[in-house]
């Protein structure tokens, strides 16, 4: 009698899970749940926090959030109030292990390495701080070559050196290398994903091959960007075609 006392619960229990947990269930999507609805129109409108609650608790609820994850991680890199780059690497882990094929997917192992360096940089006794400042100086070089280029850019110069023939008597019949044939033109996109170091000069520059179309990616996005220079890390961008 002590026996099947004991075991009623315990059956009753599995007949509960199975139940729930049949075909007939309902698996909520991440796209149908309110919250992540309100947390990407609170981002619109910059209410950065509030969407980072709402994108939290999705993840608490739903399974398959990949999206949810990459802007919970995002958010808790960018607002000062609620850094945690512990907490954003997971978020950035569980958005990789969801979607490994994504496009953002380079992106995000970028945001990684620089939530690590966060980490490393609040370590007591700053034991990496040469490693860091190597990286940095190097960062700092990246960026001052992505802001000559997008000069010259600007002001017509050319973007590299001409390209020598092996001598004037062939030059007529040689054939060009590789590296000096016009580049085919790509379709433009639709969107992109903001990336660390980037700027409309650089993003004009790499998406449409000149740095012209500054004001009219601004004015695509004048509802997420509050100026020229606001752009954040993982933001995507409404880009508009060429005309």
């Amino acid at each position: 009698m002590k026996t099947l006392l004991f075991w009623l619960p315990v059956l009753n229990l599995l007949v509960f899970l199975l139940c729930g947990c049949g075909p007939k269930g309902s698996i909520i999507e991440e796209g149908d749940d309110p919250a992540f609805e309100r947390g990407r129109s609170y981002l619109k409108v910059g209410r950065d926090t509030e969407a980072l609650d709402e994108f939290l608790s999705v993840t608490r609820r739903v399974t398959q959030s990949p999206k949810s994850h990459l802007e919970a991680g995002r958010l808790l890199l960018a607002l000062s109030d609620r850094k945690d780059p512990v907490a954003a690497i997971y978020h950035f882990r569980r958005f990789l292990l969801l979607q490994p094929n994504a496009r953002e997917a380079k992106m995000v192992e970028q945001l990684i390495v620089t939530a690590e360096r966060e980490i490393i940089r609040k370590l007591p006794g700053e034991p990496y701080g040469n490693y860091l400042e190597s990286i940095d100086l190097k960062d700092e070089n990246d960026r001052l070559r992505t802001e000559i280029a997008d000069l010259q850019a600007r002001l017509g110069s050319p973007l590299g050196p001409a390209v020598p023939l092996p001598n004037a008597i062939s030059q007529a019949n040689a054939p060009l290398p590789e590296s000096a044939k016009p580049a085919q033109k790509s379709p433009v996109p639709s969107s992109y994903i903001v990336q660390p170091g980037d700027s409309l000069y650089g993003i004009s520059k790499k998406i449409y091959g000149d740095a012209s179309h500054i004001d009219s990616i601004y004015a695509a996005n004048r509802d997420t960007l509050k100026s020229k220079n606001n752009l954040k890390v993982g933001q995507t961008l409404r880009l508009p075609p060429v005309r």
